[in-house]
């Protein structure tokens, strides 16, 4: 029969980690990763599940005895041997029998939760695995490997690229237009305008765009609302950052920036080290210079940093992006929030979107870039200068 359960390529990522073996985990939902990498189909599964993917031999799934029906449709894969539970005493000779000559086995857990995306192994189920005598070693490079863009989603990820440029320039269009005619123009106002384009491109999104006017800007994931709604006033910065995608579809996450009016020289000054930090990271990638994820953002804020703004520098550089979601499950540009070791593999997509906020102004770049074996290729335009609004012909 055909293997819908993705096993041979679980055992191949195995045997190239040098690991004995791969533990998936699930309870009630609580891992995403097992249903994903597996394929799993429809069924009722109320009891804590483990499947031992072994760099050699089968696969062998550990399930209570009473699910055992639902399983065959859940997982109906011929080739993975099936033992059932009943009480926990049976569950821990079952599981120690399964792990009988493993040394090293990857789970689904970080380290001190150092990366929290791939932690969804619970305490105490790490603890009743390594009563067994395996080591348990991250799942986080192996996950990677199942992240990867596929068929189609460049050019998806590029029809949605259109879309939040569109949008993004129908909206600072609007403002700048409202600055020369002294007419107001409100942050949700804006808003609006760009949910309408972005659903007119046939894009859907997880949260509202950001639209930011003033020291609103400063909060860097503010949302506009109709109790925090304010007017924009010449001398104040703009910030909009917004994210769109094809269903199941990589997205496209991107950040522009304004000025109403002629810009302060400390804007500019804030706007330059954003810019220079940003591109910073976009040469460390193109040109291959990293392996993981932390070292990306290690430079960018050092960079940050020299230039006085480290403390006005609050997250991470960036994230992977995701699908129907911005943030996706893979490495992420973060030795600041948390230290991600994880590898920049060819096939996945990051942002880079280093923001400075200090106090009445925000600055936040934001631009997408998918690696590539020979290095990187950013995907969406990259702004050079922020927009003056109201005064300059850049519309």
């Amino acid at each position: 029969m055909t293997n819908k359960s993705n096993i041979p390529a679980l055992q191949d990522a195995v045997r190239a980690a040098g690991l004995d073996g791969w533990l998936l985990y699930d309870f009630l939902g609580l891992n995403p990763f097992p249903a994903q990498l597996l394929k799993l189909g429809q069924g009722i599964l109320t009891r804590r599940w483990f499947l031992h993917i072994p760099a050699e031999g089968q696969a062998t799934l550990i399930h209570h005895r009473i699910e055992a029906g639902s399983w065959q449709h859940v997982l109906p894969d011929e080739t993975i041997a099936r033992k059932a539970f009943a009480s926990r005493l049976q569950l821990d000779e079952v599981l120690r029998g399964t792990l009988q000559g493993a040394q090293r086995v990857a789970m689904e857990y970080s380290p001190l939760g150092d990366v929290p995306y791939v932690s969804y192994v619970d305490a105490g189920t790490v603890e009743r695995v390594r009563a067994c005598g395996v080591e348990i070693v991250s799942s986080a490079d192996l996950l990677q490997h199942f992240l990867t863009w596929g068929e189609g989603d460049r050019e998806a990820h590029d029809h949605a690229v259109h879309g939040v440029i569109v949008a993004k320039d129908a909206a600072f269009r609007l403002i700048d237009e409202r600055l020369r005619t002294g007419q107001p123009v409100m942050e949700v106002e804006v808003q609006d305008l760009l949910v309408q384009r972005i659903t007119a491109h046939g894009l859907e999104f997880d949260h509202a765009p950001i639209v930011a006017f003033g020291s609103h800007a400063s909060a860097g994931h503010y949302a506009p609302s109709a109790e925090t709604d304010r007017a924009l006033e010449w001398g104040q910065c703009v910030l909009i950052d917004l994210w769109a995608g094809v269903r199941d579809r990589p997205m496209a996450d991107i950040t522009w920036v304004g000025f109403a009016g002629e810009p302060t020289e400390e804007y500019l000054r804030v706007w330059e080290a954003v810019r220079d930090a940003r591109d910073l990271a976009i040469q460390m990638l193109t040109t291959g210079a990293a392996q993981q994820g932390w070292q990306v953002d290690r430079a960018a804020r050092d960079f940050i940093i020299s230039r006085g703004y480290g403390a006005w520098f609050r997250h991470c550089l960036g994230h992977s992006l995701g699908r129907n979601f911005a943030h996706g499950q893979s490495v992420n540009l973060d030795d600041w929030e948390t230290h991600d070791t994880r590898s920049l593999l060819p096939g996945l997509a990051v942002t880079i979107e280093p923001g400075i906020y200090p106090g009445p102004i925000g600055v936040r770049s934001e631009v997408n870039l998918l690696i590539t074996a020979s290095g990187g290729i950013v995907t969406t335009p990259i702004q050079q200068e922020p927009y003056v609004l109201g005064i300059s012909d850049a519309f």
